[in-house]
């Protein structure tokens, strides 16, 4: 707790303001270092479960060592702080050609009332890169942390 205490005091400006929550639900399963199943409560496609692709961001493959650690500490952040989350859908594409939901993932932390950028989060600790898509976002505006 004192741990997301020091994290808030020392992240929270700049906050952004560009982003939209069009979906809340639970990560059911991680694939790899960006890409979950998520299971959506309600908002965007409310009842289903899906795969969700995170946007402009690309982890290293599952199959390498990079790819697991990845994988891993993506896991590690839900399972500590929790795996309800909310969507911000692509409205440009609305998924890829696997047909993965294209978005960026947000972790709230209710008792602070921030949520966490997931994407900005898995390319500041080093866990993935920026990989810039024509879609409706600018990863390199992206703030790590943002109003509930």
């Amino acid at each position: 707790m004192l741990f997301v205490l020091a994290m808030l005091s020392a992240l929270l400006l700049p906050v952004a303001s560009a982003y939209e929550f069009q979906a809340y639900g639970y990560v059911t399963k991680v694939v790899d270092g960006d890409t979950v199943w998520f299971h959506s409560y309600y908002g965007y496609k409310a009842g289903e479960t899906f795969k969700v692709r995170f946007a402009d961001i690309n982890a290293p493959e599952i199959y390498t060592d990079e790819g697991k650690e990845s994988k891993a500490a993506l896991e590690w952040l839900l399972d500590t702080y929790g795996r309800y989350v909310y969507l911000d859908v692509d409205d440009i594409y609305e998924t890829d050609r696997y047909g993965r939901v294209v978005a960026v993932v947000y972790l709230p932390f209710w008792y602070y009332g921030y949520a966490l950028n997931v994407n900005e989060w898995l390319v500041e600790s080093g866990y993935a890169s920026i990989w810039d898509h024509y879609n409706e976002f600018d990863p390199y505006s992206w703030s790590l942390w943002v109003l509930i």
